[in-house]
Formats: structure tokens, sequence, C-alpha cells
């Protein structure tokens, strides 16, 4: 520990917000990056000296500028449901930890400000009760923070309808610098986009305001298939289907909804797993009949976000469930081509038998994405390595998992725009070290 910048946070900073006990260090100084064995070796034993948690505004620039000062490494977080070790510190130093900066600012007509450590949970009940709804959010929605979402996260529940992160969902967002004298930086438009998906390594969000959509009645499905090719089919052509209001669109080969205990779904049976607006119950049971779908559960609309629902085993629970069952499980994360998609995922289950499809329908840039997370056993790093090779010898897209550097991830802003926001927003370059690597060609 350096004994000096301690020293000064103790005596500078109400007690309350630090926390230096072991326990807490390493709780802190983790995300979901398990998820992959690649990230567990390459992260292990990376713990903060101190875990730091400011509830105001004044906290939290009186923070960032003991550190600015002190030059100590930043790590920022929210509530850690990421899986690519983006709140870990690789550097030590502190942990600024955002989850008691939370606080529901104003729900406007179509609209929503929020401190950055709001969590998404809280946001749509509040929509909802004013009579719209998030247009995107992950499947760990209720504990995770919006911070976390757009520093590290994608797409999820709702972006088969509205995109990505990068689709319009950010109005505007304040970033905090890291100085002696931090400043508040207000970017609205275009000018957010590069602050998304980059780790917290180029500014701190500390207020977000997003667009709503409007509230939906949605009916929560699981439909089970005789095959896969089935499965993907129906789900294809629900999700080109405009006429039909969706928010989900997720198709699991067979095993992986064995891994759904909950479900208690029929063996041996590839399942999609849909929210439909109620208006078009009619409509889906109808398509359900034309690829030959089996009903195994429909759950009204009045039951929606009660208890356990069919989002809770999509997108990367999807994951979680089948880790939980066998912890020699990992996953990929590619970007299939719509025209092709089946061949693509044919041809690679032929090469690697072992591979268990589950996709997931989105879009982005107003295109239809059909975006994959299959599950792999782990054997060796070469092993996984040569597999994502092997896609994208077959034309596939692939968004690394296994990595935290956030340029090889694949869904970083420009690489050099990056480095020139960080010189200007950090100066001594103390947030999320390492995650931002400067690139061997162009020097920054």
């Amino acid at each position: 520990m350096n004994e000096h910048w301690i020293a000064v946070l103790k005596e500078r900073m109400d007690p309350e917000l630090l926390q230096w006990e072991e326990a807490a260090l390493a709780k802190y100084s983790m995300d979901y990056h398990h998820f992959s064995p690649v990230l567990a070796s390459q992260l292990q034993g990376k713990v903060a000296e101190c875990i730091a948690s400011p509830r105001t505004e004044e906290e939290l620039d009186d923070l960032l500028s003991i550190a600015a000062e002190l030059g100590v490494p930043l790590t920022i977080r929210g509530n850690g449901t990421g899986n690519y070790g983006q709140c870990v510190p690789v550097t030590g130093g502190i942990v600024l930890n955002l989850a008691k900066y939370n606080k529901v600012l104003e729900t406007g007509e179509g609209t929503m400000r929020v401190q950055s450590g709001a969590r998404l949970g809280k946001m749509e009940s509040t929509a909802r009760k004013a009579g719209y709804e998030l247009r995107t959010m992950p499947s760990t929605f209720q504990s995770a923070t919006i911070g976390g979402f757009l520093c590290g996260g994608f797409g999820g529940i709702g972006s088969i309808s509205w995109g990505t992160i990068w689709d319009g969902l950010v109005r505007s967002l304040k970033i905090k610098t890291v100085e002696v004298h931090p400043r508040t930086i207000e970017l609205q438009g275009d000018e957010v986009l590069p602050y998304l998906h980059t780790y917290g390594t180029i500014g701190i969000l500390s207020e977000v305001e997003i667009n709503l959509a409007p509230r939906v009645e949605w009916m929560q499905w699981a439909v089970t298939f005789d095959s896969f090719e089935q499965a993907f089919r129906f789900g294809q052509s629900v999700a080109e289907d405009t006429s039909l209001v969706k928010r989900l669109i997720s198709i699991h080969e067979w095993p992986v909804p064995s891994y759904f205990l909950p479900l208690d779904l029929p063996a041996d049976h590839a399942v999609a797993l849909l929210e439909v607006d109620t208006a078009n119950e009619s409509q889906l049971e109808r398509i359900i009949l034309e690829y030959g779908g089996h009903l195994a559960m429909k759950v009204s609309a009045e039951q929606y976000h009660k208890g356990v629902g069919v989002s809770d085993f999509t997108w990367n629970h999807t994951t979680l469930w089948a880790r939980k069952a066998d912890p020699g499980l990992t996953y990929l994360q590619l970007n299939f081509e719509p025209s092709s998609a089946l061949e693509q995922i044919s041809s690679m289950k032929k090469e690697y038998p072992e591979v268990m499809n589950h996709i997931e329908f989105a879009r982005q840039n107003g295109k239809l994405l059909i975006s994959g997370l299959p599950l792999v056993p782990f054997t060796t790093e070469e092993n996984l390595n040569r597999l994502m090779e092997r896609y994208e010898e077959n034309r596939v897209g692939v968004n690394n998992p296994h990595t935290w550097d956030l340029k090889e991830g694949g869904r970083s802003y420009a690489h050099d725009r990056l480095w020139e926001i960080k010189h200007r927003n950090d100066p001594k370059g103390i947030l999320n070290q390492e995650k931002l690597k400067r690139s061997a060609v162009s020097g920054v």
C-alpha cells in the first residue's frame, strides 16, 4: 500500500464512504469475468487497496480531486454484472463504487434522467408506472446500473425493436474529468458515442438522460421445437415480421434448455423464449403452428416482472445457468450474416459438435443482428482461440469475450479518438489503467 495517499484519503474523506477490509476489497474488485477461464487466470489476485462509495456530487468531486492530485489509479464500477473484467483494478488503487450514486432524478415525456449508479430495475419500474419502459436492458437489469450497462454493455431485452446502446438510447451525458479541479462536461446526440462501451477509461459518467419507449403489455412464451433449425427459422421469421411487436427472441439448442431448471422444459427439444405484445397473441400462435412449434409455457401480461421471467434465461443469463450446472463451460460472442446465418451455424456445428448454440435476435442501425452466444466446453486457451479463428474464417464476426483489452474485445469507438479524449479528461492516465492500451502503430 502507498501510505501517503491512504493517509490523505482518510484525512479528507468521510470514513463512511471508504472500505479497507479484505472481504470488501475482494468483493468490489470482482465482476463476472469468471465466465471466461482465460480472464479468471489473467486477473487472479488483482485487488484494490480501497473501495470508495460516494453518495453525492460533492463527495464524488472530492474523491476525483484527491486521486488526480496524488496520481492514484481509479477503477469505476456499478454493481459488477459485467463479464470482461472491466471493473477489476489491474493496477490496484481505488475502486470507485457508484452503486450508491443512484437517484432517479426526473421522468419526463419519453425521457428519464438519473445518476449513473441507478439500477435499471428501478428505472424500468419507474418508467412503466409513468406509461413508458426502457428501450433496451441486459438480462441482469434487476441489479445492473445504467452506468455499468452503458460503459460495458451492448444490448439485450428490447434490442430486437430498439437496437443497441448506440441506437439513440442515450439522450445526454454528464461526464466528470479526473483533475485536481474536476470539470463536468455535458454531451448530447452523437457526442455521447465515444463514451459508450469504453469501460470508464476516458471519463466518468455521473449523470445519464435516456430515451424511453412507450409501455407495452408483454406476454412471455416458451416454445419448443423438434430441431434447432426449426427453432432458428421460427425466431428469424418473428424477428423480421415488422407487424409483430416484440421485446425478446432467444433461441436455444438442446441441451441448453436443460440448464433452465425453473422452466422444466421437455427433453431433447430446442426452445424459443419470447416476449411479445398481448395484442399479437393470435398472430404469434399462427406462426408457432406454421413452424411446427409446441407451446411449453405462456405467461399473461399481468405476471410481467413478477417472479422468474423468461428473460432470466436469455443473453448472458444463459451462460450463468449453464455454468451453475457445469463450471467447465464458457462462451463466445458472434455476429452471423442474416442471409446465411443458418448455413454458418450448421457448418461450424459439423466441425465442432460440442458447441451448443444460443442465438439472440436484435437490431443495430436499423438492420437485423443475429448474435450468437454459444456455450463451449473449455479445454485450453489455444483451442478456444482456434475456434474463434474458424468462425472468422467462416465470415462470422467475433467479439472476443476472453480479453480485458477494450480494442481486442471488438466494440470500442475509434481507438485514436478515444486516446485524444482520454488525454483531455484524464491527463494523468489513472482511469481504469491498462484496459485502453496504446496502439503500437500510431503510438497514441
